[in-house]
């Protein structure tokens, strides 16, 4: 297998040797990243001495963010334009030690590689209605993020109450010590953390002690290590409905906007500025969807202080694809440069399913769209959405190499228990949600209601049917309900096929019954289409003939 497959995401430039270099006793020069420790740390009995030297040189002529990693001649050197360079160089070594070698216990081959994001911001935002996520499933999804090179993560979950509802109100102390301790990991992890605050369900804009009240909120998560903010006007009422706010910024269409802009300003000016953040602020206006100018973003254009990035959700709100030229149009309607929230492969639309396939539809040449890059929303489900942020970890650094399907198999090969789970995978792959949730079932399913194909719809039943339901590990277990479901799924699939073939109508009813009762949705667009198809046919051949 090449070894690069084992590299998500996939590297800009990359020559790899036929020879190895053995990592037997690990010798370390430099500053070396604590990623490195575990390799560093194992001393394997017998082997030769390698030393793995890391350091940065922002004369090194690399990009942010970029590095370059030489093995050779029990040699290994890692150097960073910057820290984080040095820190991803560090986590590409590790795959490739971590790429399977019949010669070597451990290994990674000889190799030059040269390497830089394409998008200066590639993260995820929590940012979902339903349940938040654990404070242990964020932590580990930092430390995700940083094998794949993602280097942001928003915490804006929607059904954090302290976050939108009670956004004037402190945390708790326990809160807030956990806060505290995800910013620490996320820097750790070279994993910038940005706190979002949505206070336009309620806030009066206008109002000096509403402002107040919200620099007091972010000052209490800032001494506990936050830099980085955002604010968010998403899913609120369009127009103003505080008398106050009416009489400041007035009643015409986008007046809203004004508004926003004005919390902005006063937050970018009255708090950032007077802690000497080093990072902009980050918004969503309340019109994030689509391309067309309105009254709303002309304000926004003249009225939200420049520096301000735009977070925008695409042509719609939930897309399956994204041209550059929307990006482009949409950028010129704010009168800024925009950041995508990628509405991808959030659920909280529909809980009963989950989005396992890869990132689709994304426009990769973006050399001239003024876009600082992409933060994916993903699912409640924490573990199974690290399917898809692979791909949009891959996609974000290497826009001209991505490739879907390449990306999609070494997720899959890198996620445990998802290549037991493969036909689960496969059949919740389908994006964007009102497509068919499978193309080529349905197409066999057709098939055989012809007369064709029913050995290879047989075959394609049956692994769904015996999905494994005692595979270890947090991914198996968040997708339990979804493996149950898929395996009575195919079992009324199977009932279905065997009706045709002169098998029993009652038990093909009743497999489709329990397929069907289920919460979770796994081709309930296919294969009970089908099977009531295949039962009518079976009842029409019953009838009486007059």
């Amino acid at each position: 297998m090449d070894v690069l497959q084992w590299i998500v995401p996939c590297p800009k430039k990359a020559a790899i040797g036929s020879s190895h270099v053995e990592l037997g006793h690990c010798l370390p020069q430099g500053d070396v990243p604590a990623a490195l420790a575990p390799l560093l740390a194992e001393r394997p009995a017998g082997g030769p001495d390698t030393t793995v030297e890391v350091r940065v040189d922002a004369a090194a002529g690399l990009p942010a963010e970029g590095y370059t990693l030489s093995a050779g001649q029990g040699l290994v050197v890692i150097v960073g334009a910057d820290a984080a360079g040095a820190f991803y160089g560090a986590q590409t070594l590790l795959a490739l030690a971590a790429a399977p070698c019949p010669e070597h216990a451990r290994c990674v081959p000889e190799c030059e590689v040269r390497d830089w994001p394409d998008l200066p911001l590639r993260g995820t935002i929590e940012g979902f209605y339903g349940t938040p996520w654990s404070h242990a499933a964020r932590l580990d999804h930092l430390r995700f993020s940083a094998r794949h090179k993602l280097n942001a993560y928003v915490y804006a979950p929607k059904d954090d109450p302290f976050h939108r509802e009670r956004w004037r109100e402190p945390y708790p102390e326990e809160e807030l010590a956990r806060l505290a301790e995800l910013v620490a990991e996320a820097a750790r992890q070279h994993v910038r953390f940005v706190f979002a605050l949505s206070p336009g369900l309620s806030m009066v804009c206008s109002d000096p002690a509403e402002r107040a009240a919200l620099r007091a909120k972010a000052g209490q998560v800032w001494e506990a290590g936050v830099r980085e903010f955002a604010l968010l006007f998403d899913d609120i009422p369009p127009e103003l409905r505080h008398e106050a706010d009416r009489e400041a910024y007035g009643t015409a269409e986008g007046a809203s906007a004004s508004a926003h802009a004005a919390v902005c300003r006063d937050f970018a000016a009255e708090f950032l500025a007077r802690r000497g953040a080093e990072r902009p602020l980050t918004m969503v206006p309340t019109d994030y969807a689509g391309t067309a100018r309105s009254a709303y973003r002309d304000r926004l254009a003249d009225e939200l202080p420049p520096d301000v990035l735009v977070w925008w959700t695409g042509p719609d709100i939930v897309v399956g694809a994204i041209p550059a030229y929307d990006m482009t149009a949409a950028a010129a309607s704010y009168g800024h440069r925009l950041a995508l929230w990628d509405n991808f492969p959030v659920n909280d639309f529909d809980f009963s399913r989950v989005f396992l396939g890869p990132l689709v539809g994304r426009a990769t040449d973006l050399a001239h769209v003024p876009l600082a890059g992409i933060t994916a929303n993903p699912m409640v489900e924490a573990t199974a959405s690290r399917l898809a942020l692979t791909t949009v970890a891959d996609y974000a650094w290497h826009l001209a190499a991505y490739d879907p399907a390449r990306s999609h198999r070494a997720a899959v090969r890198l996620l445990p228990g998802a290549a037991e789970l493969l036909p689960l995978v496969e059949a919740c792959s389908s994006w964007p949600p009102g497509d068919d949730q499978s193309p080529a079932l349905t197409a066999l399913c057709a098939s055989v209601l012809l007369g064709e194909g029913a050995a290879r719809l047989r075959a394609e039943l049956e692994r769904l049917a015996g999905l494994p339901v005692d595979v270890p590990g947090p991914f198996a277990a968040e997708l339990a309900p979804w493996v149950a479901a898929a395996r009575d799924m195919g079992a009324a699939g199977l009932a279905a096929l065997d009706l045709l073939a002169g098998g029993d109508p009652q038990a093909a009813r009743q497999a489709l019954e329990r397929a069907e009762a289920h919460e979770k949705n796994v081709l309930r667009g296919v294969i009970p289409p089908f099977a009531r198809a295949v039962l009518e046919r079976a009842n029409a051949q019953d009838a009486p003939q007059e």
